[in-house]
């Protein structure tokens, strides 16, 4: 993960420089008089940037997408765990004295793999299975059909639940390189301009004072990116 090459927090930043780039639009040419990589190309670089990093929305979004992904997940294990009580009563309906077929369906070890996603994605795949072995037992005691049905579209929905979060968790790390990455080059950009003002503006410390950075002890303390499930 790269490292932020600025002592403040991105939303400081981004209102530097949004403030930056309405100063160059009386001091562009200033600037471009002194330095020519600091005239228009720089300045529309960093108006690009500018965009980006009040619209972007900071990893705070991400955590939100994830956390949804996260309660998608845990809202399909649960209602796993509903359709398999009701299951269970046919079951045992069904087999009351074979013991060996009522742990085939994960009678007494059930809430051991309950708790987690990755066993219970497992358990119903394999819950599937048996459900279609014994479905004409299992339907000559009256279990409804819909039950029976259920279990394969709910081994679905967990695996594609769980893939979902997954996914958005290897996102989320390589958007928050990018952003890192972006946030930086928005900073050195920013810097550039500051190191030349205290040439193009020696004899008017006002002006030269405007490119200055944040001090960091009137800013926002910057915080590491927070894990989510």
């Amino acid at each position: 993960m790269p490292l932020r090459t600025f002592n403040y927090s991105d939303d400081v930043l981004a209102q530097h420089a949004s403030n930056v780039l309405s100063f160059l639009q009386e001091d562009l040419p200033d600037f471009t008089t002194f330095d020519p990589d600091l005239g228009e190309t720089k300045r529309d670089e960093l108006s690009q940037l500018v965009t980006w990093a009040l619209t972007e929305g900071g990893d705070d979004l991400n955590v939100a997408k994830l956390g949804d992904l996260t309660e998608a997940l845990l809202t399909e294990m649960q209602n796993a765990r509903r359709l398999y009580n009701q299951l269970r009563y046919w079951v045992i309906k069904a087999f009351p004295n074979r013991k060996a077929v009522q742990r085939q369906f994960g009678i007494g070890r059930f809430g051991k793999v309950s708790g987690s996603q990755e066993a219970m994605i497992s358990f119903f795949t394999s819950l599937k299975e048996s459900v279609e072995e014994y479905r004409a037992q299992l339907e000559a005691v009256n279990t409804p059909p819909a039950l029976l049905d259920s279990m394969e579209a709910q081994a679905q929905a967990l695996a594609d639940a769980q893939q979902a979060q997954e996914k958005k968790k290897g996102n989320r790390t390589v958007d928050t390189e990018e952003r890192i990455n972006k946030l930086n080059e928005l900073y050195a950009i920013t810097q550039a301009y500051n190191t030349a003002a205290e040439f193009v503006f020696f004899d008017s410390p006002a002006m030269r004072d405007r490119y200055r950075p944040p001090s960091v002890t009137e800013s926002e303390p910057v915080y590491e990116d927070e894990d989510v499930m």
